[in-house]
């Protein structure tokens, strides 16, 4: 960078630096999750957090979103094999790894003793808002809005690892309505999708409906505000 501001930490993690989104946030309680105990919210979530989602599998492609809302419990898309007269779901066999993007205000300890470093507290004295040794940041790798019918492709740079790359799913719904004697299939898409194996592995980011297997092109619906993140530790 030209001009602006960058903190490292002792360990070589960037902390802050001005032309990146999202400084003071950090990626807690990552969890690797079977589809038959998915579960939204992940535990440990509260108002305001970001949940995140990446798969478990390293093949193949995978469908990243909320699905069905079951006894007024949202679920992952995948997370149980849903077919009736309403719609239907495919089973994500291969599970998941979920986790929360919090601020980092208030989720760092103290210092030890003999630690030397920059620590900023808030005014009450106590909170540590950020620590030049204990601050654990998240990289924002994309972030947008998606009108109806619109769609984004992200390719990792060489220098990343697909596996530390998580989808924000809070504003995601998909659901698939179920083929009738009349009518043909719908699928309502708001999700992020993961194809690890390709050559330059990507994640598309979608925010369409299809008929019958094809897309309707024209479609006018919500905004899909979408965002991918790094866990750089």
């Amino acid at each position: 960078m030209s001009y602006g501001l960058q903190v490292w930490n002792a360990d070589g993690r960037k902390q802050i630096d001005s032309d990146e989104i999202a400084p003071n946030t950090f990626l807690s309680s990552p969890v690797t999750t079977a589809y038959t105990a998915m579960s939204y919210p992940p535990a440990g979530f509260s108002a305001g957090d970001l949940v995140c989602a990446r798969p478990q599998s390293t093949s193949g492609s995978t469908a990243i979103s909320i699905g069905r809302t079951i006894s007024n419990v949202p679920q992952f898309f995948g997370s149980k094999a849903i077919n009736d007269a309403i719609s239907y779901e495919y089973v994500n066999t291969a599970g998941i790894v979920t986790a929360l993007v919090k601020t980092q205000a208030g989720n760092i300890g103290s210092p030890a003793t003999g630690e030397f470093g920059m620590d900023v507290y808030s005014t009450d004295g106590t909170t540590v808002l950020f620590s030049a040794t204990r601050s654990r940041s998240v990289k924002v790798l994309a972030q947008g809005v998606l009108a109806g019918g619109q769609s984004f492709t992200y390719s990792l740079p060489s220098n990343l690892s697909f596996n530390k790359i998580y989808a924000v799913v809070n504003s995601t719904h998909s659901m698939a309505i179920a083929q009738s004697f009349l009518f043909p299939s719908w699928g309502f898409a708001v999700q992020y999708l993961f194809y690890p194996a390709a050559s330059t592995p990507y994640v598309t980011v979608r925010n369409t409906v299809s008929s019958g297997g094809q897309n309707i092109s024209g479609w006018v619906g919500g905004m899909f505000a979408y965002m991918l993140v790094y866990d750089t530790n």
